[in-house]
């Protein structure tokens, strides 16, 4: 439990690659109507995995495609 306005979930074998990242996702909670947003969520990406991606592991259309086609609403 915390008593903290924001928690960070990470799993434990996840990491973020971008330092502005953290400060990207606050930016959805700080802005104008940010007291409506109750969850942000980052795409997460996969290391070798194989050329193929035989599991889709990239996950493309929900993150490229769907999750780009819903933001902002």
């Amino acid at each position: 439990m915390s008593n903290g306005p924001f928690i960070l979930n990470l799993d434990c074998d996840h990491y973020v690659h971008n330092l502005a990242a953290l400060r990207e996702g606050m930016c959805f909670m700080l802005d104008r109507g940010g007291d409506r947003i109750c969850f942000v969520q980052f795409l997460q990406r996969f290391e070798g995995i194989d050329p193929n991606d035989r599991y889709a592991n990239h996950n493309l259309v929900f993150f490229d495609v769907s999750m780009h086609a819903m933001d902002g609403l």
